[in-house]
């Protein structure tokens, strides 16, 4: 509020102004009093309305914008039937104060009429009076019977007697004002905000003050600066193992601590004081929202960052998920809840390190303000990247990948409409989220930019808290869409089949998926089926094939059309006989069920080819040859029946590579013979990223396309006694691999195979920590992958050789944990840093309680003994939610990312 006693005024302007002086004191003490009143609120709302208008009338355009502020604020409450916090009653309180302050200095009024507000050092719930008793202030005296000046203060509503002492906060409150007393005119600048509350409240006659009941410890934590931020306590709210079985304990074993009541009480009180990471809500219970966003109200409107709102329903009722989404929830489950599901949304809401880490591109011409913006996003876990005109912008969208654009629409090359156009028009960017921002003068644009591509309009300048909202629900909503809807699905709304392109990219991402497999359905008799029905019966023959597989098919299953009388379906089931009993009723629907066509019946029947998509295919074209393969095989046994695409029956099996890499070995190896990737270890509870398995691979000189991994390699360089030349020869290499990233300021941890033969050789331990010596390396960026059963009966020379590399900072790894149990007693006796575990039993997850009891068992195990647990060829990412369940640490294989020739991977991206 500013003073505005400088603006001349007409005595009658004056007494108006003084008497909306006097009716907002009036109006606004019985809620200063009384409490919360939703009647006297829209009294006081009324009044605001006058002084607005009043003001507007006289010109006062600075008051006139401070009572509609005002009006505003007390209207969120009135309109939401909301209840006002104590730090909502102080804000109210403060801005009333103001404003009447205001208010005098225009009319001439005596403060004293102003100040008999609550004063805005202490809380709302200490209302200041002013009274006729002249001594009172000095020494209170505790209420007997009532006396006439008491019955007088008590007939005025804006006159309160006085209440008991209460000695703490009175001692406080007293010295204040005697320091106020005793401070002469000349030294009100050196008093505190407190001091000058009181020295205005004695500056013209005597007062007294209603001092406060005695104030809890927890209303003494309701200080912003006093809350405690908890990003790790998730609070519920009515939520047990009831309407969410072992919600409660996985969110314990994820390291998250809980904050469970039952009475909305206890809730509030809880979240006055701190701000937890999340909010579960029973559904029943969403009536209590509305008070705690009150609670938060005023900490939205600072910038802090408030818990997100998760919601869970006991049953399917749409009147929950309808109040859910209207009170802004970032998730909804109902029941049967799967806790795994809530941690994982948990994980997406708090980013793995509880904030996300999203790409942000600032398109601004003011660099200054840009970098403003920048630094908020940053301090929210974000990495934005800022450019000033569309050429750059265009540059940095394939490069930054960001997920959401900030887009100034006044560039100085190109319209922020305009370029929102072209962004829209290239297919990868249709669905990222785009913001534009604009002066206010320009408004009217909003329509525009929602017509060109825009998700959301901003008003320049840009306040922190709204540009945070809008690009945090923004990309949210981006990556739930592309969770639920994926790429635009290309159904066809007549038959339900999805097109053919679909279908290709969906199997590129399922190439590896141990449980996925495809099935090609070829109707028999295609030539005589046409004859009769024509080129007109194929439109409702599809429709008819598309409408029996929806009804046999779960809803994450894929039908598509790929020609006439020829379809596939993509699926994903636990086991091969699980797809082949999918694959049977298919073929029984179809022959049970003819298509009738301009009144006539055709008896259909089906040849249904499957073939994996696990394994090592190279391509999509190969798996769907293959599932072609198996259905003219089952065409030529006569049809209507199902056959699997088998290898060995096809005499598909190459000839023994080995024989061909012996002699590559007899001779020193060349880059054009081997072949070097790098796969992502993710982390799924882990918190290492940027680490990376190295695979080696020997290329074979006679058969081109194939290679030989290193698992497969050392047995027979140890038989050509070049198992430690190639060991050496792969250290070297993760050591060079390492210093080039670094010089591109990238720091990598390298897990790199070696065999337990090389590590009992006295001259390579040392020789090693000679080279990291040299090479200026940290041997903390290197990790040795060892088999078990190897290592385990090296015994005590093995424990020695590992002793002396963690003293150079080296980290070792064993794989095939779980294969054999005695690697479980050998963790006590060894040094060992992390465990991969079994991919026999990793790919067996799921089919058998007994298994996931073992890894369970092999995870604890190694948790115990200190040890990270990483999860090899991880297919799915269903799988990976069964590993993250168990603990596992981390996870690599092609759920995440397939290895490539160069150590890249996005480790902010969300796995889900």
């Amino acid at each position: 509020m500013s003073n505005q006693g400088s603006i001349r005024t007409d005595g009658a302007a004056r007494d108006e102004l003084r008497q909306r002086c006097l009716s907002l004191v009036r109006r606004w003490q019985p809620l200063a009093h009384g409490g919360w009143d939703r009647n006297a609120a829209r009294q006081l709302g009324d009044e605001l309305d006058q002084i607005a208008d009043t003001s507007e009338r006289l010109g006062l355009d600075q008051l006139n914008g401070d009572a509609l502020e005002l009006a505003a604020y007390l209207c969120s409450f009135i309109d939401d039937a909301l209840v006002p916090n104590a730090r909502d009653l102080q804000r109210l309180a403060e801005m009333v104060e103001a404003l009447g302050a205001d208010l005098t200095d225009l009319s001439a009024t005596t403060k004293a009429a102003v100040h008999t507000l609550p004063s805005a050092r202490i809380s709302a719930e200490i209302p200041v009076v002013r009274s006729a008793a002249p001594a009172a202030a000095a020494a209170p005296a505790p209420p007997t019977q009532p006396t006439p000046s008491a019955a007088g203060a008590a007939a005025n509503p804006a006159v309160a007697p006085p209440a008991p002492a209460v000695s703490v906060v009175e001692a406080e409150i007293a010295a204040k004002q005697n320091a106020a007393l005793e401070a002469k005119p000349d030294d009100q600048s050196r008093l505190d905000p407190s001091q000058k509350a009181a020295a205005a409240l004695l500056d013209e006659s005597p007062t007294d003050v209603e001092l406060p009941p005695r104030q809890t410890a927890s209303a003494l934590l309701t200080s912003a600066d006093t809350l405690m931020r908890l990003p790790r306590t998730i609070a519920l709210h009515g939520i047990d193992d009831g309407i969410a079985p072992g919600l409660l304990s996985a969110l314990r074993e994820r390291g998250f601590d809980t904050r469970v009541t039952t009475q909305p009480e206890d809730l509030l009180t809880f979240l006055e004081n701190a701000i937890p990471g999340a909010l579960i809500l029973d559904a029943r219970k969403l009536r209590i929202y509305g008070r705690v966003r009150a609670i938060y109200d005023k900490l939205a409107a600072e910038g802090e960052a408030l818990p997100s709102l998760i919601v869970v329903s006991p049953d399917a009722d749409l009147g929950h998920r309808l109040l859910a989404m209207r009170a802004g929830a970032a998730g909804f489950f109902q029941a049967p809840v799967d806790s795994l599901r809530v941690l994982a949304k948990l994980d997406e809401l708090l980013a793995h390190n509880d904030a996300p880490a999203w790409r942000v591109l600032l398109v601004a011409p003011d660099r200054h303000n840009a970098v403003d913006a920048a630094r908020a996003l940053a301090e929210r876990g974000m990495t934005a990247r800022i450019v000033g005109n569309g050429q750059g912008t265009l540059s940095a969208l394939a490069e930054f990948r960001p997920d959401v654009v900030v887009l100034d629409c006044n560039l100085p090359d190109v319209g922020g409409i305009e370029l929102t156009q072209m962004i829209r028009q290239q297919p990868e960017y249709a669905a990222m989220p785009i913001i534009l921002a604009a002066d206010a003068t320009s408004v009217n644009l909003r329509f525009d930019a929602i017509a060109a591509g825009g998700d959301e309009f901003l008003v320049k300048p840009l306040k922190t808290r709204h540009l945070l909202s809008a690009v945090t629900s923004r990309v949210r909503r981006a990556h739930w869409l592309r969770e639920i809807i994926g790429n635009p699905d290309g159904r066809d709304t007549r038959t339900g089949l999805f097109s053919r392109n679909v279908l290709i990219e969906k199997l590129g991402s399922a190439l590896g998926d141990r449980s996925a497999a495809l099935l090609t359905i070829a109707l028999d008799r295609a030539g005589e089926l046409r004859e009769r029905i024509g080129l007109a019966g194929l439109a409702a023959i599809d429709a008819h094939v598309g409408n029996l597989l929806r009804s046999q098919l779960d809803d994450l299953d894929l039908p598509a059309q790929y020609n006439d009388f020829h379809y596939f379906v993509l699926l994903r089931r636990r086991s091969r006989s699980d797809i082949t009993g999918i694959a049977e009723r298919l073929r029984f629907a179809l022959a049970g069920q003819p298509f009738i066509y301009q009144g006539q019946s055709h008896a259909l029947t089906a040849s249904v080819g499957m073939a994996l998509l696990g394994g090592e295919h190279a391509n999509v074209d190969e798996v769907v040859t293959n599932a072609e393969a198996a259905q003219i095989a089952a065409a030529h046994l006569g049809g209507n029946r199902v056959l699997w695409f088998e290898a060995k029956e096809a005499a598909l099996l190459p000839s023994d590579p080995l024989l061909a890499v012996r002699a590559v070995l007899s001779r020193p190896l060349t880059p054009e013979q081997t072949q070097f990737d790098f796969q992502p270890i993710v982390p799924l509870t882990g918190k290492l990223s940027g680490q990376f398995e190295l695979s080696f691979k020997v290329k074979s000189t006679t058969q081109t396309g194939v290679a030989v991994a290193y698992a497969d390699l050392a047995p027979v360089a140890a038989e050509c006694n070049q198992l430690a030349t190639l060991d050496r020869w792969l250290l070297e290499r993760s050591l060079s691999v390492r210093e080039e990233q670094l010089k591109r300021g990238r720091q990598l941890r390298l897990f790199v195979p070696q065999s337990v033969s090389t590590l009992l050789d006295p001259d390579i331990p040392y020789w090693l920590a000679r080279e990291l010596k040299e090479r200026h390396l940290s041997g903390t960026g290197l990790t040795l992958e060892l088999p078990c059963s190897e290592l385990i009966d090296a015994g005590a020379r093995a424990a020695e050789r590992l002793k002396f590399l963690h003293q150079s900072g080296v980290r070792v790894c064993l794989v095939d944990f779980g294969r054999d149990w005695a690697a479980v007693h050998a963790l006590k006796n060894l040094t060992i840093d992390f465990v991969r575990l079994s991919a026999g039993l990793v790919a067996e997850l799921g089919t058998a309680k007994s298994i996931t009891d073992t890894l369970l068992a092999l995870v604890r195990k190694a948790h115990a003994a200190g040890c990270a647990v990483i999860a090899p060829e991880v297919d799915s990412i269903n799988r990976a939610h069964l590993l993250l369940r168990l603990g596992v640490d981390y996870g690599l294989g092609p759920a995440f990312a397939r290895p490539s020739g160069t150590p890249e991977f996005d480790f902010a991206r969300p796995l889900w």
